[in-house]
């Protein structure tokens, strides 16, 4: 029921929420579609009517009056003015297959702390539907893009609460929130999208409300109790109501009312069947009570946690005993003080007027319980209500953990219960921080995958990185890659000898398979991962290759050339020889000239004083036997003319009364400046023919120590 005035006249709309239907009536080219109720609406209210989720016009008159389209896909709904989140269904005008999204329940009212599942039926018409999720608008300012809904899996205030379920073949997908809180209040939505269209973005869908139970009191004539919500529980509208007195069971009832006699030093607080645990603030005049800052409580295994508290008892008393239990043993409660295993554990930070925080250090998963607290004065004692503990550990789900390359890979950050405050999640890999990977999603994905991607994957929440989850491994597979060969004996191959080829290659699983080729040779030279050539000779000479090969791909090396030289025709050796063979030479003439030199000493002056004779102070000696030049030698004077060289032929004969054969002596010229010609000594030997000679020339002729030479 809704309630609007105008004036002094008071307006009430009625209707049944699952009896606002759209009801298809003519023949197949003139249809009218129209907006009814299984009740008469009050008043002249205002039909809205949509098309695809989109807006179309707004009319008092339950009819449509514009023609209706022939598409196939096309479906329409209709609303009421003023109450647009309480449309009907979509209906398919020409058929049975349109898009449409249809929710189970519109509104949703529940208890905070419990679990709701808010549910819808979808279809497509002629498409596939290739995804789906749910999602809130009010979560709109966190997402990437403002227009593009993000899965509510991944916002960190749902991290643990929030999962699907329904049956995706048949339509049906059901959004399940557990330990709901009052900021959960808000409006879902379902979307899902096809390879052409994203639809259900801009239709209304299910509105949830939480509440919490409170306790009130009024007093007309006599005090009265009353259990209430702020609205009415959709699951268990009329539901049966549990009371406490002094944290003790005292009454069940259908009614939220309660009277009975009250005493001032007493507390009451109330509950509802099925949900005992979420019980509503006590309230009392001069009572006991025990007040937690939060009832249910989220923490990490391995971290400290305080759970907050305060109490209060009449005036008049004197405490006694203050502890906190879990069990009881026997009758009493048992102080966790004196259990086993708490010892250096917890730590009373209360003290015995008001304050009763409990402090847990390094947590255990063992430490999820239900803890209350126990007050004992010297006029009686109480227990508060319990406040549930729950520690998690942070568990990395990797899916999958192996992957090819350029595949996907997600990493999802998980707790048992959600964490209050998580303003982050951190991620590591190997040990170290992944850069710039911070982020308020639990949701990390690696895409495209490479081989470099490969390792071991944890993750934290922000505040508490020393308390990282257990790693998990990503192994990524490849084919073979930077494949190479490398050659043993390095340098030289020379025939005759032995020559190694190795093939080395990266690939995940391992290579398999070590091919050898060598080009322009079809088929394979050997196989293996090492290629042993033994007395190597000329042709074996050419360019070799390896293939590697895995499960996944293969991949060829480059070529490498390998020459095969003979076993005398080394470039080197022969170089190194004909270099001791230059310098034996340059030696050896240096030596010969030198003893020469000395051995001509005594016949120097003679052949000075005869030169001086001539008048001529050049150093050439021209003619001194007195025969005439030969005609190789006046040839060869000849043409050292036509080339500007200037040259020195030098003749000598030996004397009748010379016994010791005559040697000529070279000096070099001395060096000249750079512009002036280079000049060239031709000092050639001549001797006459035999027949002509004197049989003395004949026989210094015949001296194999005479000198014949031509010096250039």
């Amino acid at each position: 029921m809704a309630l609007r005035t105008s004036g002094s006249v008071l307006v009430v709309f009625l209707w049944s929420v699952a009896g606002l239907q759209v009801k298809v009536t003519g023949g197949h080219q003139d249809k009218t579609l129209t907006c009814s109720t299984t009740c008469t609406l009050t008043g002249n209210p205002t039909y809205i009517w949509y098309k695809n989720e989109q807006h179309l016009d707004e009319s008092t008159s339950p009819q449509y009056k514009d023609p209706v389209s022939s598409n196939n896909e096309d479906g329409y709904s209709c609303a009421v003015k003023g109450h647009e989140d309480l449309h009907s269904p979509s209906v398919c005008v020409q058929g049975q297959d349109c898009n449409r999204v249809n929710y189970t329940k519109r509104r949703i009212c529940a208890l905070k702390g419990s679990t709701v599942d808010i549910s819808c039926t979808y279809g497509s018409g002629y498409d596939t539907v290739t995804s789906s999720l749910w999602f809130s608008p009010k979560q709109s300012a966190r997402w990437s893009g403002k227009l593009i809904p993000e899965d509510i899996t991944t916002d960190p205030g749902y991290a643990g609460r929030v999962e699907y379920g329904g049956e995706k073949e048949r339509g049906r997908s059901t959004l399940r929130i557990t330990d709901l809180r009052e900021e959960d209040s808000a409006e879902y939505k379902f979307i899902f999208n096809t390879q052409s269209s994203r639809w259900g973005y801009s239709f209304p869908g299910t509105t949830l409300t939480v509440t919490d139970l409170q306790v009130k009191v009024t007093e007309a004539g006599k005090r009265t109790l009353t259990c209430i919500t702020t609205c009415t529980l959709t699951n268990n509208p009329n539901p049966t109501y549990i009371w406490y007195k002094n944290g003790q069971n005292v009454k069940e009832k259908s009614s939220s009312l309660y009277s009975d006699y009250f005493s001032d030093a007493d507390s009451y607080s109330c509950a509802v069947k099925g949900h005992e645990g979420l019980l509503a603030p006590s309230v009392c005049e001069n009572c006991w009570s025990v007040t937690y800052n939060h009832q249910r409580i989220c923490a990490l295994k391995g971290s400290r946690v305080d759970i907050s508290c305060s109490y209060t008892y009449p005036s008049y008393h004197e405490i006694k005993k203050v502890f906190w239990f879990t069990k009881w043993s026997g009758m009493d409660p048992e102080d966790l003080r004196s259990v086993p295993g708490y010892e250096g554990h917890i730590e009373y930070l209360g003290d015995k007027k008001s304050n009763c925080t409990l402090r847990i250090t390094d947590l255990r998963l063992s430490d999820s319980a239900e803890y209350r607290f126990r007050l004992i004065t010297s006029g009686g004692k109480s227990a508060g209500s319990p406040v549930s503990l729950t520690v998690t550990d942070v568990v990395l789900e990797m899916d999958p953990t192996s992957v090819s390359e350029e595949e996907r890979v997600t990493l999802t950050c998980r707790t048992k219960c959600t964490l209050d405050p998580i303003t982050a999640y951190s991620w590591y890999k190997n040990g170290q921080p992944i850069p710039n990977s911070n982020t308020s999603s639990p949701v990390y994905s690696l895409f495209p995958v490479s081989s470099e991607d490969a390792g071991r994957y944890s993750c934290a929440v922000e505040g508490h990185d020393d308390l990282p989850s257990p790693e998990e491994i990503l192994t990524v597979t490849y084919g073979p890659k930077n494949t190479s060969v490398s050659v043993s004996p390095f340098g030289e191959i020379v025939e005759g000898s032995s020559v190694t080829l190795t093939c080395s290659s990266d690939a995940n699983p391992p290579v398999e398979k070590y091919t050898w080729y060598k080009k322009n040779v079809t088929s394979p030279k050997a196989s293996g991962q090492s290629y042993n050539i033994t007395n190597i000779s000329s042709e074996d000479s050419g360019e070799y290759y390896c293939e590697a090969r895995n499960k996944i791909a293969s991949s060829n090396s480059t070529a490498l050339m390998i020459i095969v030289a003979g076993k005398q025709t080394s470039v080197m050796t022969t170089a190194v020889g004909i270099v001791v063979v230059v310098l034996v030479l340059i030696l050896g003439l240096s030596g010969f000239m030198w003893l020469r030199k000395k051995a001509s000493k005594s016949t120097s002056d003679t052949r000075d004083t005869a030169d001086n004779r001539q008048g001529d102070s050049n150093p050439v000696y021209d003619n001194i036997s007195g025969m005439a030049m030969t005609p190789t030698a006046t040839q060869t004077a000849a043409n050292v003319d036509q080339d500007d060289v200037h040259n020195a032929s030098v003749h000598f004969s030996r004397s009748k009364n010379q016994e010791v054969p005559l040697y000529s002596t070279v000096q070099l010229p001395q060096p000249q400046k750079q512009d002036e010609d280079v000049q060239y000594a031709d000092v050639k030997f001549n001797h006459p023919s035999s027949a002509t000679q004197p049989a003395a020339a004949q026989a210094a002729e015949e001296d194999p120590s005479v000198l014949y030479s031509t010096v250039n």
